[in-house]
């Protein structure tokens, strides 16, 4: 056939003899597939990674209210002049806690001698009270979980 200027027909042969000559106008059905299909893999595995920190943030807001209310629950014990042997709990939104204090053998880790080969006496006048808090709650998956304190103070007997 007769080819006119800037234009071709389909089959036949560009001036270097190789092979059909085709439009460059657009993309391929396949080309758009394939870049559909990573742009859509793309997106998910960043909603993965979004739902992920979403998730991770509000297990770290459980745990640190979790922590405030246990510190607080001890330290209520921790600034009386005296503190009782035994166990209390409560509520403080969805959050539960339990307080146990108990008086510790004040011997515990040491030998009965001390540096000089002399016997240490217990004290007359001083006692240690260990003090521990546990603030257990149930996350948004249905998960019990929980957060423990332990502290120990030296009171005077009274």
């Amino acid at each position: 056939g007769v080819v006119q200027a800037g234009h071709q027909s389909f089959g036949e042969r560009d001036h270097d003899g190789g092979g059909p000559v085709r439009s460059e106008r657009g993309f391929t059905l396949m080309e758009v597939l394939i870049a559909t299909s990573v742009a859509a893999i793309g997106i998910v595995a960043a909603l993965e990674l979004f739902s992920g920190s979403t998730r991770l943030a509000g297990a770290s807001v459980d745990q640190t209210r979790a922590l405030v209310i246990a510190r607080s629950v001890m330290d209520q014990a921790l600034r009386r002049i005296d503190i009782e042997d035994g166990s209390e709990t409560g509520e403080v939104e969805e959050y539960r806690w339990n307080r146990d204090v108990v008086t510790l053998d004040a011997t515990l880790g040491r030998g009965d001698e001390d540096d000089l080969g002399e016997e240490e006496e217990e004290s007359e006048d001083f006692e240690l009270k260990g003090v521990s808090v546990v603030v257990s709650w149930t996350n948004a998956g249905g998960i019990d979980k929980e957060v423990r304190l332990s502290s120990a103070r030296i009171m005077e007997k009274f």
